[in-house]
């Protein structure tokens, strides 16, 4: 099989070593992996900062002919080619579109009262620019090779399929992957309909669109039924305009490998040595999460603020720990939300910490060691927390649920992650503060060790990159 895949987001390297991820999980380490195992071509959009740039002696960079793409010759058989840009056409695609528009209609997020809003129609050629240029750099390097897999990834990119055409007109498969979550058709119909439409007529032009979990790709294929007159739609497919579309789930899997090198770093160890002196003997409680607006940390907070109002003793005995990272591109909004977060944590403190004992922590560690203390946080962790809104997968809770040897996991049901972990897991509701502390506070009081953890670390060994891909392709079924 020949991989040509295409995200916006780009992946960092190293001389000699190829491409390497940014962090254990996610779409960029996923696909690293895959093109290290089939080799192939990846497509991105140049980094807006400089944490990406190449070598300046090994490998070589190659520009185009007329300077818009960075063609990077990698070890391994792959080939990076990065767009070159121009920075108004990113940040109308990226923010306006990407972010303000795409990024929170999928996670309910839109202030509807004023949203979609008059920038939209000013930003949508320049989503329509960018879909294009990654469409006609993908037509340059497809051979018409029937064992071609061309992987489309992510709401950036939802034009894509419709510029690169159906079947009938080329031989490899084309396949989308979509990383969020899909809303349902109520909330998808607020999209002008030349947007709506115009996503899920592009999408169905795909031989497969893949979800994390059943719930999203049943709300696209609710939406195709609402939205598009003549579709036919079943569990598993679309068939549309004399085109049929496989519908597939596939979560993302935990890269136990790496997950298991940063754990014997000696950063996580400093990490955890530091996490250890500021808990003061405490049992601790932990988060990970992005500072973003789905990932509901307001509402973790305020959760346990409400369990040491009804115990007060408990600041004594738990510390509330929160890594926090910055998110892709901050706004307005995300702003507020860590304004709000800072305050709601020294509220807190005020009523229930004691000097040089805080009862929770905002922790913001440094780029380079991130995801050294994630690891360290959650593997000495006694109950973890992850209650996103809505969340296209999470796999903070997959990593939470291998490394925690004692920690019971309280998962959000509006997770992705939750369909495949719901044995193994403590459900709450995200919106729903005081059922989340009442979760909280049986967690914290009972004592019980975790069970069937065995099982659910055996769960998440036996999915990695190549069963992913094989449920994509459909080899898997």
């Amino acid at each position: 099989m020949r991989l040509i895949v295409c995200s916006n987001s780009a992946p960092r390297w190293q001389d000699g070593a190829g491409l390497l991820p940014r962090s254990p999980g996610g779409l960029v380490p996923l696909l690293a992996t895959l093109l290290g195992r089939h080799g192939g071509d990846w497509v991105c959009t140049m980094p807006i900062d400089n944490t990406a740039e190449p070598p300046t002696a090994d490998p070589p960079i190659a520009p185009s002919g007329d300077g818009s793409v960075e063609v990077t010759p990698l070890p391994g058989g792959v080939t990076l080619h990065r767009l070159r840009l121009p920075q108004a056409m990113v940040d109308r695609h990226y923010e306006t579109i990407g972010v303000r528009l795409l990024l929170w209609l999928f996670h309910y997020l839109l202030d509807t009262a004023r949203q979609p809003d008059g920038r939209l129609a000013e930003a949508w050629p320049a989503y329509e620019a960018v879909n294009r240029a990654y469409a006609d750099r993908v037509a340059t390097l497809m051979t018409g090779s029937a064992d071609e897999f061309i992987l489309v990834n992510d709401h950036h990119l939802f034009l894509v399929p419709e510029m690169l055409g159906r079947r009938s007109e080329r031989r490899g498969r084309v396949a989308f992957f979509q990383g969020l979550p899909w809303c349902e058709p109520d909330y998808f119909g607020v999209l002008p309909a030349y947007i709506r439409d115009r996503i899920l007529t592009s999408l169905l032009c795909a031989d497969v669109i893949g979800f994390h979990c059943t719930r999203w790709a049943r709300a696209f294929l609710g939406c195709c039924a609402r939205f598009l007159p003549g579709c036919v739609v079943d569990d598993r497919s679309v068939t549309y305009d004399g085109h049929r579309t496989r519908v597939t789930v596939a979560p993302f899997p935990l890269d136990v490998a790496m997950v298991e090198r940063l754990r014997g770093e000696p950063a996580t160890a400093e990490w955890r040595a530091r996490l250890e002196r500021d808990a003061h003997g405490r049992r601790v409680i932990a988060r990970a999460d992005r500072i973003d607006l789905w990932k509901n940390l307001p509402r973790g907070f305020a959760a346990y603020r409400s369990v040491l109002e009804r115990e007060p003793g408990l600041a004594g005995e738990w510390w509330f720990c929160a890594v926090a990272t910055p998110p892709g591109r901050p706004t307005e909004r995300t702003r507020e939300l860590q304004r709000e977060c800072a305050d709601m944590v020294a509220d807190i403190n005020e009523r229930f910490g004691v000097p040089g004992r805080p009862a929770v922590s905002m922790i913001f560690p440094d780029l380079a060691t991130t995801r050294n203390c994630v690891v360290a946080a959650l593997a000495g962790a006694d109950l973890a927390l992850v209650n996103p809104t809505f969340d296209g997968m999470n796999l903070v809770a997959k990593e939470a649920l291998y490394l925690g040897e004692r920690a019971r996991l309280l998962l959000s049901v509006n997770a992705g992650a939750y369909e495949q972990l719901a044995d193994h897991v403590t459900p709450v509701h995200p919106f729903d503060v005081e059922a989340t502390a009442s979760v909280m506070f049986e967690a914290m009081t009972s004592g019980a060790d975790p069970a069937g953890r065995a099982a659910a670390r055996r769960l998440l060994r036996e999915q990695d990159a190549t069963s992913w891909l094989d449920r994509m392709t459909g080899a898997e079924q």
